[in-house]
């Protein structure tokens, strides 16, 4: 019978930290023009900056599973109050140096928070044996698509970067203290040598999250830009394809949260393996069946219900798969691994776009979630993390 402590529900502070993640980098490509104007630079120096971010973040996963096994539950709330602060900078950089200074920082606590909050939710459920990664990885693409249009309209309405980035280090500091938890990790004592021999198993974790993400990225950068140029869609239809991929992802966690422990997660993997390939395939060949926009976005939505379940299912079975000792180490590797699946997506996607074409370039992309659905058949989670 699971154990929950009085007071406040203990995903609260678990939600929250997602949401103002996701409420951050929601808002972050509204805020990127008016960061621009605001340094000075120029897209060479715009880019370079934006470097700073990933440069940042994977020595901090890496750094983060120490900290971790230091600070334990107080983890979460002290990167979440660092990345208060780091949310704040770029609004104050004034040239494009010190913007890529602030990125740095940026990128190095954004990437701290990612380990943090999944060995958080990872200890959570060893402790009080309940399902929480779909529920709490939902909460970011609900933020991230409902932010991105809130700060247009203050950007419209006249609002600079700084107090809106101001307005988001806030709720991010209430994240933080609403994160904190002091009745500490108490998960079960592991029996000896039942989780012997998991280092293979959890690359195979990581390199598949790698894969999800890859796909989750190229939707993400390349879907509007594959309306707008291989269909013919106006701006507005075209800013819809992230946004339904993201709504896909918030419904398909909720229903992965809600009915998710009636099958294993190799069965959820490999269903969503399925419907992201065919719903990334169906929004790809659109242009070349003469099919309407519409139908793209579907099939985007459909991607993004699909492969949901996929990274938190992974995440909780990585974090189910090793003792409470080996925990921060454990999903900090897979973390880190899949990070790496983010960050080559969009460039991957472009180089294949410069050579076959854009719609050729997300077909193959689409094949990552074969990938996916082939791979969950052939690597066995171990018994005691068998969902």
């Amino acid at each position: 019978m699971p154990v929950i402590p009085a007071g406040r529900p203990l995903h609260v502070g678990l939600i929250a930290a997602a949401a103002s993640w996701g409420l951050f980098w929601g808002s972050w490509a509204a805020l990127l023009p008016g960061l621009k104007d605001q340094v000075g630079a120029t897209d060479t120096q715009l880019g370079l900056a934006l470097f700073g971010i990933p440069a940042g973040a994977l020595p901090a996963m890496v750094a983060t599973a120490p900290l971790v096994r230091a600070l334990r539950a107080w983890t979460l709330p002290v990167v979440l109050t660092a990345f208060a602060v780091a949310c704040a900078l770029p609004g104050l950089a004034t040239s494009p140096l010190t913007f890529a200074g602030a990125l740095l920082l940026v990128g190095a606590t954004s990437g701290a928070i990612e380990v943090a909050l999944n060995t958080t939710t990872a200890a959570h459920e060893a402790r009080h044996g309940v399902r929480l990664f779909n529920k709490v990885h939902a909460a970011t693409p609900l933020a991230m698509v409902l932010a991105a249009p809130a700060v247009g309209l203050a950007r419209q309405g006249g609002a600079g970067p700084l107090p809106v980035l101001l307005v988001i280090a806030a709720l991010v500091l209430l994240s933080a203290l609403l994160a904190v938890d002091r009745s500490g990790w108490r998960a079960p004592a592991a029996e000896p040598g039942a989780h012997r021999s998991t280092a293979p198993l959890l690359i195979a974790f990581g390199l598949l999250a790698a894969v999800v993400l890859f796909l989750e990225n190229a939707v993400e950068q390349w879907g509007a830009l594959h309306l707008e140029e291989s269909l013919g869609a106006g701006p507005l239809l075209g800013s819809a394809a992230p946004a339904c991929y993201m709504s896909g992802l918030f419904a398909g966690r909720l229903l992965a949260q809600w009915r998710g422990d009636r099958v294993s997660g190799r069965v959820l993997l490999l269903a969503g393996g399925v419907l992201g390939a065919v719903g990334v395939g169906t929004a790809a060949l659109s242009a070349a069946a003469g099919l309407p926009s519409v139908l793209a976005l579907a099939g985007f939505a459909v991607a993004g219900v699909g492969l949901a379940p996929a990274l938190p299912t992974l995440l909780g079975l990585a974090g189910a798969a090793v003792d409470d000792a080996r925990r921060p180490g454990a999903i900090a590797a897979v973390t880190t691994l899949s990070y790496l699946g983010f960050l080559v997506s969009p460039p991957v996607v472009g180089v294949l776009a410069g050579a076959w074409g854009l719609t050729t370039a997300l077909t193959a992309v689409a094949c990552g979630g074969l990938v996916v659905a082939v791979a969950s058949a052939v690597v066995r989670a171990p018994a005691a993390v068998a969902r």
